[in-house]
């Protein structure tokens, strides 16, 4: 279950201020998303090291930056599974939580620690993380969309597909909800309904490029198929942008 997509959080290049000026702290802050840009653009390319001392030199400009805890609490995962080192897992579940403690709606580091908790075979804190987070915030679809991704890892898709409903009550324009629900359609073989559910997630949200290609590809299996087609008209043809 590879969770660990690392924070992309802008590419502003500043200077952190020092002094006691009443600027220095939002300098500080400034200079961590530097670092973690910088540390994001190194893990994509393979450097993991300089990954982890950019996104340590985040944290030593701002210690209260949760996307630089979850940023290196990711990487960590990453070369954990990679190696099997457990020293590393035990770190990385450190700094996920450390992050989730610092902005408790982090929808990253939620997800990557129940993947982590999974992955350590430890499954029911992964479900109890989630439901933790989906009471603290009742009326938020992100909790709900996390665990119906769980719940459909571990084969319930039923389960899976309830959570989503809940969430589309909640939320019924929000993409992940969308997407999410498109890819439980997919997985039952429900393709006219999971097209639907994945345009309706790109025409909200198109920088999905992922949610774009799930539409061609739907598109040129559906087309592929006999008509009455799963109880349905045909399907139209999205046009959209890239």
């Amino acid at each position: 279950m590879d969770r660990t997509i690392l924070k992309n959080i802008g590419n502003t290049i500043v200077v952190c201020l020092l002094g006691a000026s009443s600027f220095s702290f939002l300098g500080c802050g400034l200079a961590a998303r530097h670092h973690n840009v910088l540390g994001r653009e190194a893990f994509e390319s393979g450097q993991v090291s300089k990954a982890i001392n950019e996104f340590q030199l985040a944290l030593s400009k701002d210690r209260n930056n949760s996307d630089a805890y979850y940023n290196l609490g990711a990487t960590y995962y990453t070369l954990a599974k990679q190696s099997r080192n457990n020293q590393w897992m035990d770190q990385s579940e450190q700094l996920l939580r450390q992050s989730i403690a610092l902005n408790p709606t982090n929808i990253d580091a939620h997800r990557t620690l129940a993947g982590l908790l999974v992955e350590s075979g430890r499954s029911q804190f992964a479900l109890d993380l989630l439901n933790a987070w989906q009471q603290r915030n009742p009326f938020s679809a992100d909790p709900l969309v996390e665990l119906a991704r769980l719940y459909q890892e571990f084969g319930d898709t039923s389960r899976a597909t309830n959570y989503l409903a809940d969430a589309m009550r909640i939320d019924s324009n929000n993409p992940r909800v969308l997407a999410a629900m498109g890819h439980v359609r997919e997985r039952q073989g429900q393709l006219a309904q999971a097209l639907e559910n994945y345009t309706r997630s790109y025409q909200i949200d198109q920088r999905q490029t992922e949610v774009a290609a799930k539409i061609t590809d739907l598109q040129t299996r559906i087309a592929g198929l006999p008509y009455p087609y799963n109880g349905g008209a045909p399907p139209q043809t999205l046009q959209y942008q890239r």
